[in-house]
């Protein structure tokens, strides 16, 4: 009996030494709740995205989008002399006016690195359809997006930019 308990003992002891795995950090992603947030966040964002929506219901982009994307948005339309810049649509539904009802729109969620999640939407509308990558972020605990990507364009953030850049060039 007394073997037992010394051996017991030794095994205990040997596992407090034992490498442990590393911590998950507070702000991981990917986990059942991170996700539902996630889904929840986007859920807002695309409740106005109907047709005729009141203006009153649509959110303030700081609600929307991370800080460095708006700071990119309002650059480009400063380089640009107030004029359209770069974006000449909605980026989160790549249209004018939403002819659409993109509230049931349903995303693909998959962790990125840095705490990111990459929100992928497909729409197979003949008419207009719709193909998005919305690079999440949180800011402040809230999710906010940080990139758009589109098949035209891997990048918002990057192209905007550019032409920022461009725009800051011309005489």
């Amino acid at each position: 009996m007394k073997n037992t308990w010394t051996w017991a003992l030794a095994l205990a002891l040997a596992g407090c030494n034992a490498p442990q795995p590393p911590a998950t950090p507070a702000a991981a992603t990917g986990t059942a709740a991170d996700l539902d947030q996630a889904r929840a966040f986007l859920a807002q964002v695309y409740a106005t995205y109907y047709p005729d929506v009141p203006l009153e219901d649509v959110l303030p982009d700081d609600q929307v989008y991370a800080p460095a994307l708006l700071a990119a948005m309002e650059a480009n339309s400063q380089a640009n002399d107030g004029e359209v810049g770069y974006l000449d649509a909605d980026p989160l539904c790549q249209c004018q006016d939403t002819a659409q009802d993109l509230r049931q729109l349903a995303f693909t969620l998959t962790p990125l690195d840095g705490g990111r999640l990459r929100a992928t939407a497909h729409l197979a509308d003949p008419v207009a359809p719709l193909a998005l990558d919305l690079t999440l972020s949180r800011q402040k605990g809230q999710w906010r997006i940080a990139d758009i990507a589109s098949p035209a364009e891997p990048s918002l953030l990057k192209a905007l930019e550019r032409d920022t850049e461009t725009a800051r060039q011309r005489p």
